[in-house]
């Protein structure tokens, strides 16, 4: 049974849907597998990458966005590239990790040729194009697949609510990378240095730094617990467009002291992070007028492995990530009264802290692995 993995999204370059790829992509036998993907500007980083895997990787430039011409050709191309690779692997079947434009070709291949074909959806990928010109095309590609991935229990409702068959729709969602997150060091205590957390409670959130994730709202629970936990420290980890303005929401509060902003870090420095960390919280919103949501959560699920236990928004995804009351809460995520009650009642209960991270951890372990999800798709055969 030979596949073909068409993603726009694809290591070496950083993103979860990149990461989802990679992750999934491993768990099929190397020689019935091949991806084609697009060319990045790093030659040598990609050609690097490349050379480390088992399974074929073919680069072309099969995403042209910088206007409609070089969009068609690239979409020739990429069709050009699947006719070539039936003739030369007779595929069997076309998985199309990101859905559009790409997957334009995956009815003409089952038309012409009998392959299968699956489109993948993550979330805003579909529900981000309803409003387009071109969303009757996406809706085509969608209902004449042979089934449709998708992310999660809530990306699922959407597709039903969108008119794609419950039956049709295979959910698969992401997993883990333990071997990234071990980091390849035992701790030690230069990070607590760094970043001044000795004898500290540390919360900390992992994601870029946009409207969606709610650190806005975090901060305002923040300032409400600080006088009740006064030997608490959050620690915002990584980069975006919302930093200036959560900088003024930390000086607005008072939290200067309190809230420490450490960038885009290294998976090295991440791993040191969580091993030092007592606690995980993001409070993602779906900003409705945007399409804007989590489809999954896969952070939630690094908490955990680290025996974290987590505070999640209520929203998209994310209950298919926590488990609510378990391994960790559930929370409404513009509710910053219930989201400080929250935060002092982990930090303060090491028991039950403790216990939703054991908790956490076996359900990481024991279900969320990509070895897991593995198993998901190639049952589709």
């Amino acid at each position: 049974m030979n596949k073909v993995f068409v993603a726009i999204d694809f290591p070496p370059e950083k993103g979860g849907i990149h990461d989802y790829a990679y992750g999934l992509i491993s768990q099929i036998p190397a020689e019935e597998t091949t991806v084609l993907t697009n060319k990045i500007k790093n030659v040598a980083e990609s050609e690097q990458f490349d050379q480390k895997t088992d399974f074929e990787i073919i680069r072309k430039r099969i995403f042209w966005d910088s206007n409609k011409l070089l969009l068609i050709l690239s979409q020739l191309i990429l069709i050009i590239q699947l006719i070539h690779l039936k003739w030369r692997k007779k595929t069997d079947e076309i998985h199309f990790v990101n859905i559009f434009p790409v997957g334009i070709a995956g009815p003409l291949m089952k038309f012409f040729f009998g392959v299968k074909y699956f489109p993948y959806v993550h979330g805003l990928d579909v529900m981000g194009m309803v409003n387009s010109r071109l969303f009757p095309l996406l809706l085509f590609i969608l209902k004449r697949s042979d089934k449709v991935i998708s992310n999660s229990q809530y990306t699922k409702s959407k597709l039903v609510d969108l008119g794609i068959s419950e039956q049709q729709i295979v959910i698969i969602p992401p997993g883990l990378n333990v071997s990234k997150l071990n980091g390849g060091s035992e701790f030690n205590e230069d990070i607590r240095d760094k970043y001044d957390l000795h004898g500290k409670k540390v919360m900390i959130t992992v994601s870029r730094l946009v409207e969606r994730k709610g650190h806005d709202v975090t901060l305002k629970a923040m300032s409400q617990v600080i006088e009740r936990v006064p030997d608490l420290k959050y620690v915002i980890c990584g980069d975006g467009p919302h930093k200036e303005q959560l900088e003024r929401l930390v000086r607005q509060y008072g939290l200067d002291s309190v809230v420490v902003f450490t960038g885009r870090t290294t998976d090295h420095e991440l791993h040191q992070l969580y091993e030092c960390s007592d606690l995980f919280i993001m409070p993602s919103r779906d900003i409705k007028e945007k399409g804007d949501v989590e489809g999954f959560g896969i952070v939630f699920l690094e908490a955990n492995y680290y025996r974290l236990p987590v505070i999640a928004g209520n929203s998209g995804g994310i209950p298919d990530a926590v488990k609510d009351e378990i391994t960790g809460y559930l929370v409404d995520p513009m509710d910053e009264k219930e989201i400080a009650n929250r935060i002092e009642e982990l930090i303060t209960d090491e028991g039950l802290a403790r216990t939703m991270g054991n908790n956490g951890y076996e359900w990481v372990t024991n279900h969320c692995l990509w070895s897991h999800r593995g198993k998901l798709l190639k049952q589709l055969a």
